[in-house]
């Protein structure tokens, strides 16, 4: 029944104490469900160390995901990203390691960010089944997707590559949302 090569949860920034929000958790939880189900034989939690935090986003999604029963042999962190387009690179590169050269993946993150994440997965050559966890705000959520258009005008333009310059109202746009 194992459909899927693997199940992508990808990270987000810890707080400062090492504890994941809330919207990790539920992507955490969802991925342990589908692992479940039956859907794939592996999960890989994506998420490195970001800046003041203690531990990786990968390792927190681990210990979260054997305490939710799936055994430690079939998670394989991936915890040097810092970024959604280096989760998927980097987590192609394990299946591709492992001989996969095709990956078909459940793609789980939360619902704001899941169009760009699945278009990010599919122009690196992934074959993609999104699977959004439900962000617990909606206040957070509206202002989550302010932020998704920018980032995905960045990745589509090539911008977020640094190939091609950003103009100065994607920055400036960008400092205004985060206010």
């Amino acid at each position: 029944m194992k459909t899927y090569d693997a199940i992508l949860v990808l990270g987000l920034k810890l707080k400062e104490n090492g504890m994941p929000e809330q919207a990790l958790l539920d992507r955490v939880v969802l991925a342990a469900k589908l692992y479940q189900e039956g859907l794939a034989e592996w999960i890989i939690p994506c998420g490195g160390q970001t800046e003041n935090t203690p531990v990786t986003e990968a390792k927190v999604m681990t210990d979260t995901l054997v305490n939710l029963g799936v055994p430690g042999n079939c998670i394989l962190p991936e915890d040097k990203s810092l970024y959604t387009v280096e989760n998927i690179r980097n987590a192609k590169a394990i299946l591709q390691g492992m001989g996969i050269q095709k990956p078909r993946v459940i793609l789980v993150t939360s619902d704001y960010h899941a169009f760009r994440a699945a278009y990010m997965a599919r122009s690196m050559g992934l074959k993609v089944k999104s699977k959004p966890s439900k962000t617990p705000s909606d206040a957070l959520k509206k202002q989550r997707r302010k932020m998704e258009f920018f980032y995905f005008i960045n990745y589509a333009m090539g911008w977020e590559t640094g190939k091609r310059k950003r103009p100065a109202w994607y920055d400036k746009g960008v400092k205004w949302l985060q206010k």
